[in-house]
């Protein structure tokens, strides 16, 4: 009786601390998709800029409703078909947004950096079909993971679930098979670690010298296109902070032995898609001027009501 009071009172502290991170997420993707569908004054988002951010914005929501649909069944849910899934599409989603910020990333280090190197100024040319393609295969492997992930659990007929702990498998082969799949897994978060290290690290290089340059004799430092690319790299610095982090627990906890709690697994996935929403609203200018004039017609309205009693009174 203890143990599941002790259980009931950490699912409620837990659902209590995301809630409202789950909430505020949601709302604000949710603006995301308006400021997408209705930018202002009629302005169009490019390609292949406008596929990465539906991309991750629409992998963001998918996480956020099936996170609603697991914490009404519990953090952990055992034999329920229902919760099985949503942990599944939950795991899935965030692995695409994950890969969808890291090409995002990618995009935009090709976009500031000057290509030099004859594979670079290849990649310049054709950067709409290698993101068209990375994307696309991005896809169809989520889709044989999910497939494999599925399979796995139905041919295993013991009580593991799918939130990829090694200590709940009794079945020498079914712990062979999940092994293989974290391997894959882990070999990815690699890769993707990589690029956004790689991308990240040059626009930071190259930008640290372009001001150099600047100070000394070029135009002045307030220049807007340095504004953005400043704006566009920071933003992509904390992205790769948050992706780092992210990454290194989601493979920490497929792999060690250590049973820790569900809920701070939940939480971690959780400040890692509160933070990258924080990201990239402040990073893209779409979002960003629909903001300000948002912002601007709120303060005119409050405005007027006060200046029409100043010339009544």
């Amino acid at each position: 009786m203890e143990t599941v009071n002790r259980e009931k009172i950490n699912y409620f502290a837990c659902v209590l601390f995301n809630g409202p991170i789950l909430i505020l997420t949601f709302m604000a993707n949710f603006f995301f998709i308006f400021c997408m569908v209705r930018p202002l004054h009629g302005e169009r988002i490019k390609q292949p800029l406008k596929l990465l951010l539906a991309s991750l914005i629409c992998s963001t929501m998918i996480y956020l409703m099936a996170s609603f649909v697991l914490s009404s069944y519990g953090i952990q849910p055992e034999n329920n078909k229902t919760a099985e899934i949503s942990l599944l599409v939950v795991t899935s989603s965030l692995t695409a947004s994950m890969a969808s910020s890291v090409w995002l990333n990618f995009f935009f280090y090709t976009q500031i950096v000057p290509a030099q190197r004859a594979l670079f100024i290849w990649i310049k040319k054709n950067i709409k079909p290698i993101i068209y393609c990375g994307w696309l295969l991005e896809r169809i492997y989520s889709f044989f993971e999910v497939t494999l992930w599925i399979l796995e659990r139905s041919n295993c007929h013991d009580n593991y679930n799918l939130t990829m702990d090694r200590d709940t498998h009794e079945n020498d082969e079914c712990l062979e098979n999940l092994n293989t799949l974290l391997s894959v897994d882990s070999f990815r978060f690699s890769v993707c670690l990589y690029v956004v290290l790689m991308s990240s690290g040059s626009t930071v290089v190259y930008l640290c010298r372009h001001m150099r340059r600047m100070m000394a004799n070029g135009p002045p430092l307030s220049c807007p296109m340095f504004r953005n690319q400043v704006r566009v790299t920071a933003t992509g610095i904390l992205q790769v902070i948050l992706y780092i982090i992210c990454a290194t627990w989601n493979i920490y906890k497929s792999f060690t032995s250590t049973s820790v709690s569900p809920c701070i697994h939940y939480t971690v996935f959780n400040l890692y898609m509160a933070g990258t929403t924080l990201n990239l609203g402040a990073g893209q200018g779409v979002i960003r001027k629909r903001v300000v004039d948002i912002w601007l017609k709120a303060t005119q309205w409050c405005k007027a009501p006060k200046t029409q009693s100043e010339q009544g009174g």
